[in-house]
């Protein structure tokens, strides 16, 4: 499926509608379920409405959402989770965006790992580095150096694989997500992306699961 837009919207943002798809499938009134960084309203209240309670937690104060019946945001930093999250607590934790900017993303993973029950559930989304845009540019100006920006490092598959290994987790797959123009004022991107093509996908989504 080919999807065009002009400015994005919320309905173009297939990153984040292909993290909700795989969130739904397994969330329900009985979860408790951690937001790892503040996205939108309409992001938080996408995952809330599923959920018995949601645990939001935002490094910057700023950015924090305000509470309601089920949601309560908490201001503190994913590499040190457990100084705000009880071990063993959480059903299912969404991060959308956000590892890429978390310094020691080792440690990170391994403070996930501690705060999910046995047999939890982490869904994660993050850019691919040499997404085709990327290479195409690259081509011309040669490779992006990082820290860039507010982003400490971006993972190509491999990336991925490596840090994942490095981590308390044993069980996990990562899914190409989209290819084409997805982000700046025009999106003009496939959802699904050719086995062939894979290097090239637009973003990574990480499945993370807690041994039982």
């Amino acid at each position: 499926m080919i999807t065009v837009g002009i400015l994005g919207n919320k309905k173009t943002h297939y990153d984040w509608l292909s993290l909700l798809h795989a969130y739904k499938k397994i969330a329900n009134n009985k979860s408790i379920v951690l937001e790892i960084g503040a996205s939108s309203k309409y992001r938080t209240h996408d995952l809330a409405v599923c959920c018995k309670r949601l645990i939001g937690i935002e490094l910057m104060s700023g950015r924090m959402l305000d509470s309601t019946i089920n949601i309560k945001y908490r201001q503190g930093d994913w590499q040190h989770l457990t100084q705000t999250v009880k071990k063993n607590s959480i059903d299912i934790a969404v991060s959308s965006h956000v590892i890429e900017h978390v310094p020691d993303d080792v440690q990170a993973l391994n403070e996930l790992y501690e705060v999910l029950k046995p047999g939890g559930v982490a869904f994660i989304n993050t850019p691919n580095r040499k997404r085709f845009v990327r290479f195409i540019i690259e081509l011309i100006a040669g490779e992006k150096q990082f820290p860039w920006g507010e982003h400490v490092r971006e993972y190509t598959r491999q990336d991925l694989l490596t840090l994942l290994e490095k981590s308390k987790f044993t069980h996990y797959r990562i899914f190409p997500v989209t290819i084409g123009l997805h982000g700046g004022p025009i999106y003009i991107y496939s959802r699904h992306c050719p086995y062939i093509l894979q290097h090239f996908t637009n973003f990574w989504e990480v499945h993370l699961i807690k041994d039982s």
